[in-house]
Order: structure tokens, then C-alpha cells, then sequence
């Protein structure tokens, strides 16, 4: 894989939403924890790259590798990315482009982190992976409906995305002045006026927030080292 890619893994969250006595990062699946499904896949397709990981300090990592850094984050996901950037600007470690994953996405497929990387070589200046929105969409307020939204040019967005580093750390620091929040890292640069595309992923890139989602994670990744596929 390209040689210069930068990856960020953001691990800091506090796991609010996630009813358990500890955080999911640090919950073992098939005896391997969430944050390390995520490292040992970067690590196995970037091995040139530096591997820069945003925790707190309840979460636990084994080991570093000589290619990963770990850098403690902030209050919220921005600040976490922002504490980040600013490190590796001072460090002058950064790269051309910068992946940016969340950790609470164990699922990976290198096929679909391929088609990512090549997208930014298409004349953008970001790349998210996404999924078009096929379920009906309400509006809904102490569970109760109030209104139909249409889901048409409709998609969901998530991680990894894939960003031109100057214009991250450009779009990042004017959102943080401006006193802004933004859902994903992808809005800084709309934000910007820069250019940004999407990806259609594997539909199986799930995100842990809920308890539950442990139990879908584990029969999906039971089926994929079944089927011997190019995942983690």
C-alpha cells in the first residue's frame, strides 16, 4: 500500500453509550480486543506507514509496534483528531495523505480500502467510505414519529476516509477556531469548499456503539475467517 499514507486510529471515546463495566475498545473478541483488530489489519497492509493511535488512558494497549505511536486524546473525537494533527505537525512525521479510522469499526476489507486510496488520486481532496440509506427514515421525538425524510441521494458515511494532509489540518484548525463540531472529517472540508468524494463500501462495516452490536461483530467475524476472506 502507499508508502505515503499517514493512518490515524481514533480510540478515545468514553464508551458512554455502551453499557458495560468497561470500554469497548478494550472488549476481546475471539480472544482478541476491538482496538487490535484494527492494528494488526493496518499494520499487515501499511507496514511503511507510521500508525498513530488516539486513546484515554483506561484503554489498553499491548505492546507497541515500531511503527505505531500512542497519543492520548481529547474531550470529543475533534479535539482527539486535533491533538493528533498538531503532534504530528510538531514532530514533522506527516505524509501527503492521512487515513483516519475509527477503532469502533473492527470489520475491515482491504478491497474496499484500495478503491479508497485510488479515489484520492482522482482529483478530491477527501474520500469517505459510505453506504446509500435503503430503510425508510422518520424523524422521531420521545419515540414518536413526527414526520417522513426522504432518502433519496441519501448515504450514510463512515470509516475510514482518506484526506490530502494539508487540507486536514487546514480544514480541522478552522473548525476548532470557529468553536464548531462537525459529524465526521469529511464535513471540515465541505466546510473548506474542498472537494470530497464517496466510496461505496462492504456493507458489513458495522460500528460498535450498543452492547448488543458485540454479538452481531462476533457472528460476522466468525463467518469471515470461515470463509477465508481479505478482512481482518
Amino acid at each position: 500500500m502507499n508508502h505515503n499514507i499517514s493512518v490515524i486510529l481514533l480510540g478515545a471515546g468514553r464508551s458512554k453509550r455502551f453499557i458495560s463495566n468497561q470500554i469497548k475498545q478494550n472488549v476481546l473478541v475471539n480472544k482478541r480486543s476491538i482496538l487490535d483488530y484494527s492494528r494488526l489489519f493496518f499494520n499487515k497492509y501499511f507496514p511503511k506507514s507510521n500508525i498513530f493511535i488516539v486513546v484515554n488512558k483506561k484503554v489498553i494497549i499491548n505492546k507497541l509496534k515500531t511503527n505505531e505511536k500512542k497519543i492520548y486524546g481529547s474531550s470529543s473525537r475533534l479535539k482527539s483528531l486535533h491533538v493528533a494533527l498538531k503532534k504530528i505537525l510538531q514532530k514533522n512525521i506527516q505524509t501527503k495523505y492521512t487515513l483516519i479510522h475509527d477503532i469502533a469499526r473492527p470489520i475491515l476489507n482491504i478491497y474496499d480500502i484500495k478503491r479508497l486510496v485510488a479515489s484520492i488520486n482522482l482529483g478530491v481532496d477527501a474520500s469517505t467510505l459510505g453506504y446509500p440509506l435503503t430503510n425508510a427514515l422518520k424523524e422521531v421525538k420521545k419515540n414518536t414519529v413526527h414526520s417522513n425524510l426522504y432518502r433519496d441521494n441519501l448515504w450514510s458515511s463512515f470509516t475510514p476516509q482518506i484526506f490530502k494532509t494539508d487540507k486536514l489540518h487546514e480544514s480541522i484548525e478552522k473548525i476548532i477556531d470557529g468553536g464548531y463540531d462537525v459529524d465526521d472529517d469529511v464535513e471540515a472540508l465541505m466546510m473548506s469548499n474542498f472537494k470530497c468524494s464517496i466510496v461505496k463500501s462492504s456493507p458489513d462495516n458495522i460500528k460498535i456503539t450498543f452492547l448488543e452490536d458485540i454479538e452481531v461483530i462476533k457472528k460476522l467475524l466468525w463467518l469471515i475467517h470461515a470463509l477465508g476472506m481479505a478482512m481482518t
